[in-house]
């Protein structure tokens, strides 16, 4: 399966400004029907990107993991309601940060069902964050109109809740913050990281989704699988420095 990337800047729509820096969302397209949608927020002073799917099935739209914030998830909407003019039904939020569930509330308001792991809904709750439902099993299969979709639990990594997604008929892998892109220079937020079993998770979907084509990052660039190398890498060398 070749992937092909064609990236769209949201135009005609109102932009985030952060300290007099507008921020835009990006919308790449992965596959037929398989997009990424790219957020940012400043870090050091520069815009960093936070990675999310827009998929299109037969009974709507499901997204993973909302925009980074408010304000760029409501332009997520509108860039789907203008270019897509579909409905989104679903939204799987892959672990308790801002990054990936910041805009549940924005969701919310336009009638989305956000979905998580129990722990992932509590640990939300906990932060102050509109909460999603935490009805995902640490390992299931679910449906949405003709689209197959697992999630999966792998073990602690960057945080304790952290999940990643796989949709086997196209063999892509949203690995969010467990994997780290094959360009990443360090291994980021690690506040509320294992680290001691975070390589092991990586080998255990590594293990589980052994015919994965294209992998998703939560963080920078994905068009190779070397991220999963890139990941054991940086988390060897942390361990080491420690």
């Amino acid at each position: 399966m070749k992937a092909i990337f064609t990236t769209f800047l949201l135009i005609g729509i109102n932009c985030c400004c952060v300290w007099g820096q507008q921020l835009q969302i990006e919308v790449t397209k992965l596959l037929p029907n398989f997009y990424v949608h790219t957020t940012y927020q400043l870090y050091n002073g520069k815009p960093f990107p936070s990675n999310g799917l827009i998929v299109r099935t037969t009974a709507g739209i499901v997204l993973v993991d909302t925009g980074w914030g408010t304000e760029q998830t409501e332009q997520l909407m509108q860039w789907i309601r203008k270019n897509l003019q579909e409905e989104v039904v679903l939204c799987i939020v892959t672990h308790a940060h801002d990054d990936r569930m910041g805009g549940i509330s924005v969701l919310q308001k336009h009638g989305v069902k956000v979905i998580s792991t129990p722990l992932t809904a509590q640990k939300t709750g906990k932060q102050g964050y509109s909460i999603p439902i935490g009805i995902l099993p640490n390992d299931t299969t679910m449906r949405v109109g003709v689209t197959p979709i697992q999630t999966y639990f792998p073990g602690e990594g960057h945080t304790s809740d952290n999940i990643v997604v796989y949709f086997p008929d196209e063999k892509v892998l949203f690995g969010g913050c467990l994997i780290k892109s094959y360009m990443a220079m360090g291994i980021g937020n690690i506040a509320d990281a294992n680290l001691k079993a975070w390589g092991q998770s990586v080998k255990n979907v590594q293990r589980r989704f052994r015919e994965t084509l294209v992998v998703i990052p939560g963080h920078e660039k994905w068009e190779t699988l070397d991220s999963f190398s890139r990941t054991l890498e940086l988390i060897e060398k942390n361990q080491k420095g420690n």
